[in-house]
């Protein structure tokens, strides 16, 4: 009874009720960085540049915009830290009203009891879940409750040099870039580049970043329609026929020079930026600085970007994506206005998922993304299909940033360095099965099958 009368409450909230005229103050956990010099005052949303620039203009403009004098007060956080301090914060009762998590990290939180429930709550704000894309409604869905809000999709993408490409012969008769449709073609094309051009196929980030090459791994062995955890929650499998072939073709292609070496993210973009190599396999949210430099007359890239999703290199379209979501956690909103502004701010959010589009991350609306204020953006219409595509590891997955670390170093160990392939795998298996056991013994409620 108290929550449908909770419930209720809310709903004669957003229906105009009065007490949410009172000023209202709440925090809001984000990283993506601070630019206050430039957006510190801007409400300009059509002009805002970048990740920072867009989400720091969003808020300027709800505080500026919204009728129920709420503030909300950001709180910025350097993205290698956010989780730490969040914990800490959260140790220590110092609780954002508003945090943003990744998808692949919601999980975590929910199984210990710190956010519930949103659906009842969307429902009376009018923030319609219906509307959520595929992807996106995977992302915040854990035993058939929403506990986020989708707050955009991201994912790796083919970054092309096309310039390179033609060289190589390699770009259809209307110059589309000519994509692989097997591993068998994927390798022949890579080869016949390295030939004509003397350079390496691919740009990839093999240094200081350990979920590189799981995403390659999770987007191939999806594509097969097979998952890393077929058995259950508690056990990936790394000894099959189709991880073992993803991870040696990959292995094929460093051995045999088809791509850049000893490279961590800053040096990737230059490489691109500097035309050595054809194709970089990197995120979603550069798309707006790679069109930038393709439209400098000295640019390697100049009249010749592009940006495609990861090819279907096997028989189901399929690419590693995660999400920035936005959670409401206990605590954070300790009583009903504040709770009411917080709800206030994911409704502003949920309405204005057109204006983050232009970081390059895809909306989680699906109304937004078949608008054509999306789809005449730059290359969106190319990419827009990982909002159906996308895939990750299943979200009831614990601690996957860590699942990812540890994979990541094993494939590293094989791929650049050459360690024995089914050794590597089987360590790293255990390994990893041996973390998700002592973290569900830890959470003292579902226990690790045997």
């Amino acid at each position: 009874m108290r929550l449908i009368s909770f419930v209720a409450a809310l709903a004669l909230t957003f229906a105009g009720s009065t007490a949410s005229a009172t000023p209202t103050d709440i925090s809001f956990a984000r990283f993506f960085g601070s630019c206050e010099a430039e957006y510190g005052n801007s409400t300009d949303t059509a002009n805002a540049t970048g990740e920072c620039g867009i989400i720091t203009t969003l808020v300027n403009k709800f505080n500026a915009t919204n009728h129920e004098q709420i503030t909300v007060h950001t709180q910025v956080v350097e993205h290698g830290s956010y989780y730490s301090q969040l914990g800490a914060r959260i140790v220590g009762r110092d609780v954002p009203a508003v945090a943003i998590l990744h998808s692949s990290a919601l999980n975590d939180f929910v199984k210990r009891g710190l956010i519930a429930p949103l659906d009842d709550e969307f429902r009376a704000a009018g923030i319609d879940v219906a509307d959520f894309t595929p992807q996106a409604q995977t992302a915040v869905t854990i035993d058939g409750h929403r506990y986020a809000l989708p707050f955009d999709t991201h994912s790796w993408l083919w970054h092309i040099n096309l310039n390179l490409m033609k060289r190589a012969g390699l770009v259809t008769k209307d110059g589309k870039p000519l994509l692989p449709q097997s591993p068998q073609e994927l390798l022949a094309q890579a080869r016949r580049f390295k030939a004509a051009t003397g350079k390496p196929y691919f740009i990839w980030l093999t240094d200081n970043d350990p979920a590189f090459f799981p995403r390659i791994l999770l987007t191939l062995v999806r594509q097969q329609d097979t998952t890393l955890f077929p058995r259950d929650d508690f056990h990936i499998d790394l000894h099959s026929a189709t991880v073992r072939a993803s991870v040696q073709l990959l292995r094929t292609m460093y051995e045999e020079g088809l791509t850049t070496r000893g490279q961590d993210y800053g040096a990737a973009l230059q490489s691109f930026a500097a035309g050595e190599g054809a194709v970089m396999i990197n995120g979603t949210w550069i798309i707006g600085d790679l069109l930038r430099q393709s439209h400098q007359a000295h640019s390697a890239t100049a009249g010749g970007y592009t940006a495609v999703p990861f090819p279907r290199l096997h028989g189901r379209s399929a690419v590693w994506a995660d999400n920035h979501v936005m959670v409401l956690l206990k605590g954070g909103t300790p009583d009903a206005r504040s709770r009411h502004a917080a709800l206030a701010f994911l409704k502003f959010l949920y309405d204005e998922g057109g204006v983050w589009a232009h970081t390059g991350q895809l909306p989680t609306r699906r109304s937004v993304i078949e608008s054509a204020s999306f789809t005449r953006l730059p290359l969106r219409s190319e990419i827009a299909a990982i909002a159906r595509d996308g895939v990750a590891l299943p979200i009831e997955v614990a601690r996957q940033a860590i699942v990812a670390k540890t994979l990541g170093d094993a494939m590293i160990a094989v791929i650049a360095y050459g360690a024995d392939l089914d050794r590597t795998l089987a360590r790293a298996e255990t390994s990893i099965d041996r973390m998700l056991a002592r973290d569900a013994q830890f959470q003292g409620g579902a226990t690790a099958p045997r």
